[in-house]
């Protein structure tokens, strides 16, 4: 670790070297420009419109009098260009200027033609926003992220660090899932359950992040969601319907509420377009996949004053599991109202039916890490009942998203869902191998879930200049409820040979049974300041959470109510060169509630985490691309673990006591670059050692399960020729051990991937629009499992899937 960090110093004294001969220019908001390059697509028409346009396409806010801009026109934009260069070519002719610029936006005005060349700075403070109305710009490499400060912040200038995917990202790689669209990212380590299709399972800086830990979020709310077991309730939203997937390592609390300290993931849904824009596909791979694609929007009047989106998808598709089909369909409507400059509402609209069985299966040791005589178990080998093994979702949603300017200097924000999730499963689970050392038993079993949850988050931007030094000031409160009712059903099935088996054994279950309702509650105030002077960046927030549960067991009539509050916080600073290098500093908690209560009757603290994280990130004035690196130490505390008092009983078995803690250490390397118009680059390195520091048992000193020390990836796009491109990718992922005991060890893992894109109307002009792509995952088939205990619960990863789209984009 020293080391690590030394060598991020030297980086800083590099940087800051050569930034010392050059002028420092106008740094009255303190940014540099770091200048990036966008798509620009902007037809004449009346200037306020397109400066509405302009806005939302290059992420930055442009304050400006409505009587300097009423009645004049704009020129057409069309290309790539800055987006200073894009402003001015929009104002040509106008008689309109740009009076002052800062990183979040620009202030222009109208200038009489004598004066023209006079034009002085305004006194408005540009604010940064989130820019929740309107799609997002469509770019390989993302400069902003939306969910790391609740501000339209650049990344560079971010004192965390923050991964984000772009649709262009998640279509190059063929990213089926959220999970697929990570899987390069530094830090972040998929399929340690193997194949899921009921979520998606991510771990970020050794801690469970994705759907099942319940903290993959929406739109920057938090969805419904549980686990529990069998019963778990998970959201999943199909990838195509995305725009963006943003992972925040590292405690976001301040923010969030209750977050694991290994960070969140926010997933950005796709909003309606400026310009229109239509898409069809289809597709088929080779697991047996038909799937039929649709994205289309644009402007609904001539002022563009309503947008709208429709996004939607139908499959069916087999799976590397004997027996186990899935079906799915997506529908997605978004419309935008913007009745000027100032006010943008979107409502969201989401509704998902996934239908068939499950692929997930908790295959024996035996034969697959332990040596059978009766041979190995092959990877897509079924240990349920193929009449008796179903996995139905329902998923339904809708929200919306206000952004409303007050004065010159504030802005009011608001974004609100309403979700239900109704999930129905049947399964027989055959888990433990009988003496023979091949024949199976295990139990059936059926589950009725439903829930529901409404999620709000309003919060209000205010910019203030107090001399050389600007504030970006940001109040919010967020509210959080959910309900979940779960009935369920037992049975039994008969055994199966593992090696040879024979299906149509009788299952007997009884019948469904209300057996539990919970609820939770989260209320959360919070407060930021970012505050910018000369080159300098220093982010402050705090916030106080209150966390209620209800747990109601309906067999016993018993019921557990728990009530938390939290306050926790960060700190960061950042400097930014004119170079485009970047290092910075921070410090930032998280807290989870923790149910139940200890021998004594007192309930547990929630487990708190905190970190502290060094690092540098670096983007070049006009260049697009983005490198950055950081070292960090996290550790979380007040982890449950068993009380040694063996004269403590409670509920019939041992106590437990909040006297555990793990601390995870680490080095994060990740860039994404494109080396002129023809090869595109991005790639990661992770280094992560994560430790068990303080436990009641022999794990102490043990690693931490499911964390692998090593993982790297490296993926490049390059253009041969016109209309065609090829990718190649190689991520790496170093052992683990399955378990806290160290007793199971899980070899690495490298896997291959490789895709190529074809624009068809090189062979016709006919043809224009169409575009044929390849992907293959696992390229050379190799055969990896994970396991979680010597005897069971081992799971294989995905086989190699060829996957081939036809796309037409008009």
């Amino acid at each position: 670790m020293r080391l690590l960090i030394a060598g991020v110093i030297a980086m800083f004294t590099l940087a800051a070297a050569p930034a010392r001969a050059q002028p420092s220019g106008d740094t009255a908001t303190g940014q540099a420009a770091a200048v990036q390059a966008l798509r620009f697509e902007i037809p004449a028409q009346p200037l306020e419109a397109a400066l509405g346009a302009f806005g939302r396409q290059a992420g930055k806010q442009v304050l400006f009098n409505a009587a300097d801009v009423a009645g004049r026109q704009s020129q057409a934009v069309s290309g790539t260009f800055a987006p200073r260069e894009a402003l001015q070519r929009l104002l040509a002719g106008s008689g309109v200027v740009i009076s002052s610029e800062q990183a979040g936006g620009f202030a222009v005005r109208h200038v009489p033609p004598a004066a023209s060349g006079d034009a002085q700075a305004l006194p408005e403070v540009q604010i940064r926003a989130e820019g929740l109305g309107g799609s997002g710009a469509a770019s390989l490499v993302a400069t902003q992220s939306y969910g790391a400060s609740k501000t339209e912040t650049p990344i560079v200038e971010i004192p965390q660090s923050v991964s984000v995917v772009t649709r262009q990202q998640m279509d190059e790689m063929g990213a089926r899932s959220v999970e697929d669209s990570v899987g390069y990212l530094a830090g972040v380590d998929t399929g340690a359950n193997g194949r899921d299709s009921r979520v998606d399972e991510i771990w970020v800086r050794g801690y469970r992040t994705g759907s099942f830990a319940n903290y993959m979020y929406v739109d920057g709310l938090r969805p419904p969601g549980s686990s529990s077991g069998a019963a778990a309730l998970s959201t999943r939203f199909d990838s195509y319907g995305l725009e963006q997937v943003e992972v925040l390592k590292g405690p976001s609390s301040s923010l969030y509420g209750q977050v694991a300290p290994g960070g969140l993931i926010n997933i950005r849904s796709k909003r309606p377009p400026q310009q229109a824009q239509r898409q069809v596909g289809l597709q088929t791979d080779t697991d047996g996949l038909i799937r039929a694609n649709m994205d289309i929007g644009g402007p609904l009047d001539e002022e563009r004053k309503w947008l709208y989106r429709l996004v939607s998808s139908a499959s069916h598709t087999g799976t590397q599991v004997d027996y186990v089909d899935l079906n799915r369909f997506f529908f997605n409507p978004s419309l935008t109202w913007q009745p000027s400059t100032r006010t943008s509402v979107t409502m969201l609209v989401n509704y998902q039916q996934d239908r068939g069985g499950s692929d997930y299966q908790f295959l024996p040791g035996t034969g697959i890490i332990v040596p059978s005589p009766y041979g190995e178990v092959p990877r897509g080998r079924f240990l349920g009942e193929p009449d008796f093994n179903r996995y139905d979702r329902n998923q339904s949603a809708i929200g919306y998203s206000l952004e409303q300017f007050i004065g010159e200097s504030a802005k009011l924000r608001q974004n609100v869902r309403y979700i239900e999730v109704d999930m129905n499963t049947e399964g027989a689970g055959r888990r433990t191998v009988s003496a023979d050392g091949r024949t199976m038993t295990g139990t059936a079993s059926a589950y009725e879930n439903h829930s529901k949850g409404i999620s709000a988050d309003t919060n209000l931007l205010y910019a203030l200049e107090m001399g050389s030094v600007s504030h970006m000031l940001l109040a919010g409160f967020d509210y959080h409820k959910t309900d979940i009712n779960l009935a369920s059903a037992s049975g039994t099935v008969g055994p199966l040979d593992l090696f040879e088996p024979v299906y149509g054994s009788p299952v007997t279950i009884g019948e469904l049974t209300p057996s539990s309702e919970n609820g939770r509650i989260q209320q959360g105030l919070y407060l930021q300041d970012q505050v910018f002077w000369n080159q300098w960046t220093l982010t402050a927030g705090l916030r106080h959470d209150r966390a209620k549960t209800r747990t109601k067991t309906l067999a016993s009539g018993s019921r557990t109510d728990t009530a938390v509050e939290a306050t926790t916080g960060r700190i960061g600073v950042n400097y930014l060169f004119a170079s485009g290098v970047a290092p910075y500093a921070s410090y930032s908690t998280s807290f989870v509630p923790s149910s139940g209560e200890d021998y004594y009757g007192k309930p547990f603290d929630p487990v708190t985490g905190r970190q502290v994280e060094l690092g540098v990130k670096y983007q070049p004035p006009g260049s697009r691309g983005l490198v950055s690196a950081a070292v960090y130490e996290i550790t979380q505390s007040n982890v449950l673990t068993t009380d040694l008092d063996e004269t403590h009983i409670c509920n019939g078995g041992s106590c437990q006591v909040q006297s555990g803690e793990n601390r995870v250490r680490g080095f994060e390397l990740e860039g994404a670059y494109e080396l002129g118009k023809a090869l595109r680059v991005n790639g990661s390195y992770t280094y992560l050692d994560g430790k068990i520091t303080e436990v009641n048992n022999a794990n102490k000193g043990n690693r931490m399960a499911r964390s692998p020390q090593h993982m790297a990836a490296l993926r490049f796009n390059y253009r041969m020729a016109a209309g065609l491109d090829v990718g190649m990718g190689v991520r790496y992922t170093g052992s683990s051990y399955g378990n806290d005991a160290n007793t199971v060890k899980n070899s690495a893992r490298t896997l291959v991937d490789a895709s190529l894109r074809y624009e068809l109307r090189q062979l016709d002009e006919r043809l224009r629009g169409m575009r044929l792509s390849l992907n293959i995952s696992n390229l050379f088939d190799k055969d990896y499992v994970t396991c979680t205990g010597p005897t069971g619960s081992c799971f294989y990863h995905p086989n190699r899937v060829v996957s081939a789209a036809l796309t037409y984009d008009w």
